[in-house]
Formats: structure tokens, C-alpha cells, sequence
């Protein structure tokens, strides 16, 4: 049983090309109401394993949040054990499975990481990470070539094959139970609002919230707006 006012146990899982860079702020703020563990989402090839992995590190009952295709690690989770899981958030995710668009980006991914070319990778996925005001943004690009770098080849190559096959999860959105929040920025090219919307939609009580002139990368482009509601979602577990 957890201690009245103690920081919730809170597991992250970044998303695609991601790790803990993205939660910069969040770890630096959310300290007071969460204990963090960012699971590194690179060293198994299914979401099966990367889920099981993650769970492991933490202890008896925890919070969620996950980014992107981190969310179908989340969705495993929830499938794998689902009574541990005290509240799950989801920021710019989907839950349905792969579809061509997704593929085919990450052929070209593959074979520049292949090359050791990262800093290629970065500006390829810059313009659909983030909002047009920001695709220039030279520190957003940068953050994110320091973490496809760090990932480097055979971690990506793990990651594409486990997110590429990665299941349909929207038929297990009516079991989730706990508080949720859904979360996308308005202008997300990789998952439109709409696929947050359709998560809101079969979650029973799920909160959806969006960010005006934002991409796929709320933590970034808006990381004390999205701290907030985070902090609020925390309050409701």
C-alpha cells in the first residue's frame, strides 16, 4: 500500500528514436509527486519482452506514461498486469498497429543508421516530429540526434522490428481501467488527433487534452504546459 503524499512510482516509456532527454523537464519537475524510471526501449525486438523488461524495475504498483510507440509497450502493459498499473498516460500515441505510412520512414532510417549517419535520421524526422514554427529549432534537431546516437544501429534496428509489429490494441481499450490521460498536440503529422481521439473514445473516463501549435512532441515543444497536466493526472491516481 502505498504512503499518503508519496511520489507515485511512475514508469516512462519514450517513444521511437527516444529516451530519457525527452523527459528533461519532467524529471526535473516532477520530482515532488513522481519517482521516475525511464525504461530503455531498445534491447528486446517485441513489445512482449520490452514490456516484461519494464515491469521488472518496478515495484508492486506504478503510474505509466508513455510517448509515442512507446504507447504500445504501455498497451502491453496493461495487458501483461494490468492491477499493478495505477494510471496510464499517453501522449501523441496510437493503439492501432502498423500502417505504410509508418513502414516506409523507417527503411530509409535503417539504412542511414547502417551508415552511422544520425545526424541524417534527426533531419529526416525533425519536420514530422515538430511543429513547423519549430523544425528549425536547432536545439530540438540537436536533442534529437544526441538520442538516435546514443541508440545507435542495433538498438534501432530492435526498436523498428518491435514497434513494426507491434499489435492491434484497440479491441483491449475497454479494459483500461485506471485514470487516463490522453494527450497530442494539434498539428501531430506521425498520430493525428484523431488516433488520440479514438483511444479517449474507448477508455471509460479518459481525459483528452491538446495542445494548440504543437507536433508529436508535447514534452519539447511545450514542456511546462505538459508537466501540468501531467501533475493533474498524478492527482487523480
Amino acid at each position: 500500500m502505498m504512503q499518503m503524499g508519496a511520489p507515485i512510482p511512475l514508469l516512462v516509456l519514450p517513444g521511437h528514436l527516444c529516451n530519457r532527454r525527452l523527459f528533461t523537464h519532467q524529471i526535473r519537475q516532477m520530482g515532488d509527486v513522481a519517482d521516475i524510471v525511464v525504461a530503455d526501449l531498445y534491447g528486446a525486438d517485441t513489445v512482449q519482452d520490452l514490456a516484461e523488461t519494464a515491469i521488472v524495475a518496478m515495484p508492486r504498483q506504478f503510474a505509466v506514461l508513455a510517448n509515442s510507440m512507446g504507447g504500445s509497450v504501455a498497451f502491453e502493459v496493461m495487458r501483461q498486469a494490468p492491477e499493478r498499473v495505477l494510471g496510464l498516460a499517453l501522449v501523441g500515441t496510437t493503439a492501432r498497429p502498423e500502417w505504410p505510412a509508418q513502414n516506409a520512414r523507417r527503411q530509409p532510417a535503417a539504412k542511414l543508421a547502417a551508415q552511422g549517419d544520425f545526424k541524417s535520421i534527426a533531419e529526416m524526422y525533425a519536420p514530422v516530429f515538430f511543429h513547423p514554427d519549430r523544425t528549425e529549432d536547432g536545439v530540438h534537431v540537436h536533442t534529437l540526434e544526441s538520442m538516435i546516437t546514443e541508440a545507435g544501429d542495433r538498438g534501432l534496428r530492435n526498436q523498428q522490428k518491435a514497434f513494426a509489429n507491434r499489435p492491434d490494441s484497440r479491441p483491449d481499450l475497454k479494459n483500461i481501467r485506471c485514470p487516463t490521460l490522453v494527450l497530442c498536440g494539434r498539428d501531430d503529422v506521425i498520430t493525428p488527433l484523431e488516433m488520440s481521439e479514438e483511444i479517449a473514445e474507448g477508455i471509460s473516463g479518459a481525459e483528452l487534452e491538446v495542445l494548440e501549435t504543437c507536433g508529436h512532441i508535447p514534452m519539447l515543444e511545450w514542456p511546462e504546459q505538459t508537466t501540468d497536466l501531467l501533475r493533474h493526472w498524478l492527482d487523480r491516481i
